[in-house]
C-alpha cells in the first residue's frame, strides 16, 4: 500500500462521541500524564490514544481560509488499516482478500445485500465513495460510534506491563481418608471424627481416638458400604455422552460434490455450469488437463469451462461424422465386392477374388485425410500436450492410461511426473 501515498481525511473529527473515560489509550490502556505519557487524538476516529499507538499519518484538507493545500495530521493503528483500503483504486481492491473487503464494508455499514461475486463487492465499495474519494458522513459516523475496537480490561500505569495477574491455582479436591493400617479389622475407631477432612494433620486426629477405643464398631463397615456406590451414577451419563457424537460424523458427509465428468456435462447449458462452485469448477477443469493459471474471477472459471465443453461437443459431432464416413465407404465396398462376385460366378464361376488386397487403398486414403491423430489409438484427435517434451501426441482417453501404466511419452520416452504436467490443447 505504500505506493498510493498518504491517504485523504474526509475532515476533522467531531468531538465526545461518547462519554467514555479518556484518561487512557484506546488500544493498549496505558494511562496518560503530563510526564511521560501524553495523549493524542487520532484525526479519523476522534478518540485519544498514546504516541506509539497513533504513530500514522494523513492528509487533512486546510481550512479554505488558511489557502489550498493539505496538513499531515496523525491517526491510530486501528484507522489507517480503513483509511488505506478507502484510497485505493479499483484494481487494488481486486487483489484484496474477500474477507477484507467484507470486514472494511461490515465496519462501515456498506450494504452489500447478496452481492456474491468479488467484481460486485468492489464495485459497491468504490460507489459508497464520494467525488473527493472519501467515504459520506453517515458511514464515517457509524464506524466511528460502533466500530473502533474499545479498551479490554482494566488501564495500566507507568510501569505496568498491561498482563492480568495470573489466576489462583485451583484447590486440591478432598480426598477421603485412606485406612492406614494392613488390617482393616485391626484399624482403631477412628471413623466418627474423621468426616471433617479440613483439618490438614491427620495425626491429630489418630491421638484423639485412641483414647476412645471401645466405640461401636459396628458402624465403620455401615459407613464403607456407601462409599462404594457413588462410582455407580458417573457409569449411567456415560451411555448419554456416547449418544451424541455420531452427529459430528456427519459433516464430511456435506463436502463439495466431486466434479462430474465430461460425458455429463455435455448436455448442460451455460447457465447450469455458472451454477457450479468455484471448487467444482476448478475440478473439471483440473481433470481434462486444462491450466486454470492465477484466475480470481468466478466468470473466468466458467467461460473456461463452457470452452471445454463445446470443444468436447466439435469433438463428438466431427468423430460422429468421421465414423459416418467410415460407414459408408465400408458399406460401397462390400456393395463393389458382391456385385464383382456376382460377375465372378456368372462368367467363369465361383473363383476367390484377391478380397484382403481391395479393403486396403480405402484405409489408406481415409487415414491420409485425417491428421493430427492420437499416436496410440489412431482414433481420436490429439489434444492432450505433453509439456516436458512439447509433444502433442495422446488423446484424453489414451493420457489416462499412460498415466496409469508407463508415464512415458510415447513418441520420446520423456518422463511424466504428474497429470499437471498434461496440457489440453484447443484447437480453432
Amino acid at each position: 500500500m505504500a505506493d498510493t501515498g498518504l491517504p485523504l481525511l474526509s475532515g476533522p473529527p467531531p468531538q465526545n462521541l461518547t462519554n467514555e473515560d479518556q484518561s487512557a489509550c484506546r488500544k493498549c490502556n496505558k494511562e496518560f500524564n503530563f510526564i511521560l505519557t501524553r495523549s493524542r487524538l487520532c484525526n479519523h476516529c476522534g478518540y485519544d490514544y498514546c504516541h506509539s499507538c497513533s504513530d500514522y499519518q494523513a492528509i487533512l484538507p486546510r481550512n479554505p481560509q488558511a489557502g489550498p493545500g493539505y496538513d499531515m495530521q496523525h491517526v491510530c493503528a486501528y484507522c489507517i488499516e480503513m483509511l488505506q483500503i478507502t484510497a485505493s483504486p479499483e484494481a487494488a481492491l481486486r487483489h484484496m482478500p474477500l474477507s477484507k473487503l467484507k470486514k472494511y464494508a461490515a465496519a462501515y455499514s456498506i450494504s452489500l445485500d447478496t452481492l456474491v461475486e468479488k467484481n460486485e463487492i468492489v464495485r459497491a465499495l468504490m460507489m459508497a465513495r464520494r467525488p473527493n474519494g472519501c467515504l459520506s458522513t453517515s458511514h464515517e459516523t457509524f464506524y466511528r460510534r460502533y466500530s473502533v475496537p474499545t479498551r479490554t480490561g482494566p488501564s495500566r500505569g507507568i510501569f505496568g506491563r498491561g498482563e492480568a495477574p495470573p489466576p489462583p491455582p485451583p484447590r486440591p479436591t478432598p480426598r477421603p481418608p485412606v485406612n492406614e493400617f494392613a488390617r482393616p479389622d485391626l484399624a482403631p475407631d477412628d471413623h466418627p471424627p474423621r468426616p471433617t477432612p479440613t483439618s490438614a494433620p491427620p495425626p491429630q486426629y489418630q491421638s484423639r481416638p485412641q483414647s476412645r477405643p471401645q466405640t461401636t464398631p459396628p458402624s465403620p463397615p455401615r459407613a464403607s458400604h456407601p462409599r462404594t456406590h457413588p462410582p455407580t451414577p458417573p457409569r449411567t451419563t456415560h451411555p448419554g455422552a456416547n449418544l451424541q457424537p455420531p452427529s459430528p460424523p456427519q459433516r464430511p458427509q456435506s463436502a463439495s460434490q466431486p466434479a462430474p465428468p465430461l460425458s455429463q456435462l455435455v448436455n448442460s447449458s451455460r447457465l447450469e455450469v455458472s451454477h457450479f462452485s468455484i471448487g467444482v469448477l476448478k475440478g473439471i477443469l483440473g481433470d481434462n488437463h486444462v491450466h486454470v493459471g492465477a484466475i480470481l474471477e468466478k466468470e473466468e472459471l466458467v467461460r473456461k469451462v463452457w470452452t471445454l465443453i463445446e470443444a468436447e461437443k466439435e469433438d463428438r459431432e466431427r468423430q460422429r461424422v468421421i465414423e459416418e464416413v467410415e460407414e459408408a465407404e465400408r458399406q460401397a465396398r462390400i456393395n463393389e465386392l458382391r456385385e464383382q462376385r456376382e460377375k465372378d460366378q456368372g462368367s467363369q464361376g465361383v473363383s476367390p477374388p484377391p478380397a484382403a488386397s481391395a479393403p486396403s487403398p480405402p484405409k489408406t486414403t481415409s487415414f491420409t485425410e485425417r491428421q493430427g491423430l492420437c499416436v496410440i489409438c489412431q482414433d481420436e484427435e490429439a489434444n492432450i500436450a505433453i509439456v516436458d517434451c512439447g509433444h502433442l501426441a495422446l488423446c484424453r482417453g489414451c493420457s489416462e492410461l499412460v498415466m496409469s501404466s508407463t508415464r512415458e511419452c510415447p513418441l520420446c520416452r520423456t518422463r511424466i511426473v504428474s497429470d499437471a504436467r498434461l496440457l489440453r490443447i484447443f484447437k480453432t
